[in-house]
């Protein structure tokens, strides 16, 4: 007995331990120990928690990514509301800001605490006894989600603080965000398996905590600084937010080493032009500053409008931008045809990027900016990521010439069409124009269509480049002598293109339907066409009335499949891709019209497996318990949807269950 006790007391002593050495490295980014140390603790205090489970404390080091997949996030309302702040676009703006501070405050000058507006998520911490509670998203305002699970995986937070004077019951304010490192990697990661790329920090880091499964927002390395806190009077003697915000640092919250006071107008303008001309230097994304009275006992008196308080401003950055011209104009072309002007520049430095294209958009877009040839515009990158025309200066206009709507495509020289009630010019040659073919490979070989993973799309372009392939069933007549033609191609990347070739050759219905192509048939829309026809020679043999009995399918996009089914080219390529032995796995018709939710964890499936395969057998997959659903499937550590599934009276099945009903697809 007196051993477990002490082996107990072990146990709690090594928290302690990784706990202060988490901090000194994620937080201070000073380190006592060496890595070897660290992870020899670190896995003492495993084998503790693998040899007494049910001693395993909420706040330790192992618990910080949880096992348990959640369902949904959970709607909470806020005990203060999150309000958004106001903005200052502009110096004069800002100044108007100060002077009205001034007077109601009857000062001089104001004293202003001053830090980055961080480009991230904002969020709200509740501790409870020194024990993270709750992390909830801003939501409205006034209701958020809870993401308390993701939020735990932020290394840098602590997740329990054993100062005795902080209030038993106290909430913080402060905003997630990922370092542009961090953003890089996990992009080029997405760009190698041709995945979809988040075009900023702030869409990334927004993704991640809203992960139902708390290990992917582990793997994306998330960060978050403390600014503030939801009500200053939980703090007992601390009237000013520099030394509240200091307390908190001294606690172990991440605070923002930019912060700085203000003294007076002059002061904070200039802290405004340093903060702008570092802000590339700066590892993270901030879009501008926050200005905050730093007097907390002033801001009763200030108050606050519905949506914003008063004793606190943004100032935020403009788009980084620079001027250059336009020395050309010229016009990519789609997947379906569409033609897109492209604005080819004299190569100016944004932001320590190089830009020397950016996108026009559209015709009508040159129309409404006034945009010529050989005129100087203003390059901003939109979101701090795409490089978009913001503006033409006016003054240094000369020798310009008119932007015209070409007559043919750039590629195949096909006459452009014009798409009715649009402002879209089109390619219809699909067949010859390069462009077209290749995209339209590269969408057939993508995650959500066929999943040929590790074919990129330059080693598609350049297959087609060299006529080794015209459409996509050319992919699966491939052998490894037409990939040795290619350049810097070796033996192994040979091997796995075409092991992962042949095992696409396995497809549900609905992912081939997505896979061709068609025009705005989307992934939902494949889904009901799998789920309305039993397979694809029934398809190919609908009538445009057919279509239109499915749900999502409007007379628009069922003209756009009669279209393309009745094409002989398309129709040859799907019966070619049949023969060169595409097996497609169709879902089962149903007259049972069952509707089933999923919770909890399952150990030979995935979600996303039940999901499709359930889907497969014709029955309607929900995300929430209502009376109308017939069957909960339901996997260990369920959450609120088991109660509320036994409160209603609904079925519920197990794993051992749903492996005899997924049995039934072939």
């Amino acid at each position: 007995m007196n051993s477990k006790k002490n082996i107990i007391k072990k146990y709690q002593k090594l928290i302690t331990i990784i706990n202060r050495h988490n901090l000194l490295y994620h937080t201070y980014d000073s380190p006592e120990i060496t890595d070897k140390e660290y992870d020899q603790f670190y896995s003492e205090l495993k084998q503790i928690e693998k040899e007494y489970p049910n001693q395993i404390d909420s706040n330790s080091p192992t618990q910080r990514v949880g096992s348990l997949l959640l369902d949904q996030f959970d709607k909470i309302k806020h005990d203060t509301p999150m309000l958004s702040l106001s903005n200052a676009s502009n110096e004069s703006e800002f100044s108007e800001y100060y002077k009205k501070t001034n007077i109601t405050l009857n000062r001089d000058n104001t004293v202003l605490f001053a830090e980055p507006k961080f480009d991230g998520l904002a969020i709200s911490l509740l501790y409870i006894n020194g024990n993270l509670s709750k992390a909830i998203t801003r939501g409205d305002g006034l209701i958020g989600e809870d993401v308390t699970q993701n939020v735990r995986t932020i290394k840098s937070l602590p997740l329990t603080i054993t100062d005795k004077n902080v209030p038993k019951k106290f909430t913080l304010r402060g905003e997630v965000f990922i370092d542009k490192k961090d953003f890089n990697k996990i992009n080029n990661i997405l760009i190698k398996e041709n995945e979809k790329t988040y075009s900023n920090p702030r869409n990334l880091a927004s993704g991640s905590i809203r992960q139902l499964d708390p290990n992917i927002a582990a793997s994306r390395n998330l960060k978050i600084f403390i600014h503030g806190v939801a009500n200053y009077n939980q703090f007992d003697g601390i009237i000013e937010h520099d030394k509240l915000m200091r307390f908190l640092s001294d606690l172990g919250f991440p605070v923002n080493k930019y912060s700085k006071l203000t003294t007076n107008l002059k002061s904070t303008l200039r802290y405004f032009n340093d903060m702008n001309a570092m802000r590339e230097d700066i590892p993270y994304e901030i879009d501008g500053l926050v200005f905050r009275v730093n007097d907390l006992s002033k801001y009763p008196l200030l108050g606050a409008t519905s949506k914003a308080p008063k004793w606190a401003i943004a100032y935020k950055f403009r788009a980084q931008e620079a001027l250059t011209k336009i020395n050309d104009v010229t016009y990519q072309v789609g997947r379906t045809g569409t033609i897109t002007p492209v604005a080819e520049l004299e190569t100016v430095n944004i932001a320590g990027v190089n830009v020397s294209r950016a996108t026009l958009h559209n015709f009508s877009e040159i129309k409404s900016k006034d945009i010529h040839i050989n005129d100087y515009v203003y390059v901003k990158r939109a979101g701090d990521v795409i490089p978009d025309i913001d503006r033409v200066e006016l003054k240094k206009r000369k020798n310009i010439k008119k932007i015209k709507v070409p007559k043919e495509c750039p590629s195949c020289k096909s006459i452009l069409f014009k798409v009715e009630n649009q402002i879209a010019y089109k390619c219809l040659n699909s067949k010859k124009c390069k462009p077209q073919i290749e995209q339209s490979i590269i969408h057939f070989i993508s995650r959500k269509a066929m999943n040929i993973v590790g074919i990129g799309n330059q080693t598609i372009i350049e297959l087609i480049k060299k006529n080794i392939i015209s459409k996509t069933s050319d992919l699966y007549n491939l052998k490894k002598s037409d990939f040795e033609k290619l350049d810097r191609v070796g033996e192994k990347s040979i091997y796995n293109y075409l092991k992962s070739i042949e095992k696409s050759k396995n497809v549900t219905f609905n992912k081939f339907i997505y896979a061709l192509g068609i025009k705005e048939v989307g992934d939902a829309s494949a889904k009901s066409l799998a789920q309305s026809f039993s397979n694809i020679e029934e398809l190919l043999a609908c009538s445009n009335s057919d279509l239109q009995k499915t749900s999502d399918i409007g007379p628009i996009v069922a003209e756009n499949i009669i279209n393309y089914l009745n094409d002989r080219d398309n129709r040859d390529n799907i019966l070619k891709l049949i023969s060169y032995g595409i097996s497609i796995t169709y879902t089962k018709q149903t007259s049972n019209n069952k509707t089933i939710v999923i919770t909890g964890q399952f150990d030979n499936y995935s979600r996303e497996e039940i999901t499709d395969k359930i889907s497969m057998l014709g029955y309607k997959v929900t995300s929430s318990i209502s009376k109308k659903t017939n069957l909960l499937v339901c996997g260990s550590k369920p959450g609120s949807k088991k109660k509320k599934a036994d409160d209603l009276g609904i079925e519920i099945i197990y794993e051992d269950e749903l492996s005899k009903l997924l049995s039934e697809v072939h």
